[in-house]
This record gives structure tokens, C-alpha cells and sequence, in this order.
């Protein structure tokens, strides 16, 4: 049977035979959603990472190596990929949050200086700061990210330095506790490990 004419319409093709119309969705033939419907479909657990801007998914292997996946190039982020090298905003947001349960709003001004009182509140609260210490490369850009003072990130610097050098007498100097100081060192220790004094 000779088609009598065809039709072209968005990702279908509508082919009219003298007795019928058959239709023929191409984004089905060749494996193609629209970018529409990727956005609202869930990734499967081989490639689990879905990119924001084009909803394409991803393996987590291709994230941070260097050529991007996304179309927008989300993958190779730079936030993105020293966040992916820390302790998860959760992890350090519950951290932060248990100090000062234990020892009140003020307690991590020990740390991070006079803008750290109220329970961090100066700062923009926990979840800003957990982000900050997650998303910035270096202590510079967590300082500048926070607006923290000359003095207090200079400061932080030395609580850094101290952690990376073995030095708890530092920490104990700023009223760590021996009960805690395993804990603060370890927490300190992954953002240490990971280029934030670099």
C-alpha cells in the first residue's frame, strides 16, 4: 500500500494510506522522551543523579570528572563537587545543631567568632553555615560566603591549623571539652582533608 500523504508533527508522523491513518510517535522509536517529561521521571539506580537543568540522568561516576554531562554543565559545578567531597549538609547541620543543644547559642563562637552567637543566627542560622562549610572550596570563600570578620576567620584559620597539626591543646584553649574533642577533631579533620585551608 502507497502512503497518499504524510504529516509532520512535533515528535510524531502521521502517515494517510487510502483506508487508514497510522500515527508514529518517533521519540518512542528512537528511545527520545521530551525534555518535559525527563524532568518528572525518576532516574534509575544505575545513573541516579538528575541533572536540574534538562532532567537527563546520570551515573554518579560522571560527576566532577571533568567533562560535562548536564547540558548546563551542572555536573562539573564547582559547589557541586567540593560539596560532594564533605560531610553532607545533614551531617553537618545535625553537628552543629547537637553543640548547641549541649551547650547553648553561644557556644560556637569559640569557632567561628562573635557573628556566631544566637545560635548562629547573625550568620543566617545552622542550615546557612552546615551549606557554607559544605559548598566553599577554601576557608576564604566560607568567610566571604558568611561575611565573617578579618579576626574571626583568622581565628578559625588557627582552629584549622591546630586540627591539621595535632595540636589539641588549641582546642582545649577554647573551652572544647576532653569529652569532645575527638568528635570536634574528626568533624574539623574532613574539611582539613578535603582543601579548606588550601
Amino acid at each position: 500500500m502507497t502512503p497518499t500523504s504524510w504529516l509532520w508533527f512535533g515528535n510524531m508522523i502521521f502517515v494517510s494510506f487510502p483506508l487508514a491513518i497510522l500515527g508514529i510517535d518517533l521519540s518512542r522509536l528512537y528511545g527520545h522522551m521530551p525534555a518535559v517529561s525527563k524532568r518528572n521521571e525518576a532516574c534509575h539506580p544505575y545513573e541516579p543523579f538528575k541533572c536540574p537543568g534538562d532532567g537527563n540522568c546520570i551515573s554518579i561516576q560522571y560527576l566532577c570528572d571533568g567533562a560535562p554531562d548536564c547540558s548546563d554543565g551542572y555536573d562539573e559545578d564547582m559547589r557541586l563537587c567540593t560539596a560532594a567531597k564533605r560531610p553532607p549538609v545533614e551531617e553537618t547541620a545535625s553537628f552543629l545543631q547537637s553543640l548547641l543543644a549541649s551547650h547553648g547559642p553561644n557556644y560556637l563562637e569559640k569557632l567561628f567568632g562573635s557573628k556566631a552567637r544566637d545560635a548562629l543566627a547573625p550568620l543566617g542560622g545552622v542550615e546557612k553555615v552546615a551549606i557554607a562549610l559544605s559548598e566553599s572550596q577554601t576557608i576564604e570563600d566560607f568567610g566571604a560566603a558568611l561575611h565573617l570578620m578579618r579576626s574571626d576567620l583568622e581565628h578559625l584559620r588557627s582552629v584549622f591549623m591546630a586540627v591539621e597539626n595535632g595540636d589539641l591543646g588549641m582546642l582545649k584553649s577554647i573551652g572544647i571539652k576532653d569529652s569532645e574533642l575527638g568528635d570536634v577533631k574528626f568533624f574539623l579533620e574532613k574539611l582539613v582533608n578535603t582543601g579548606f585551608l588550601d
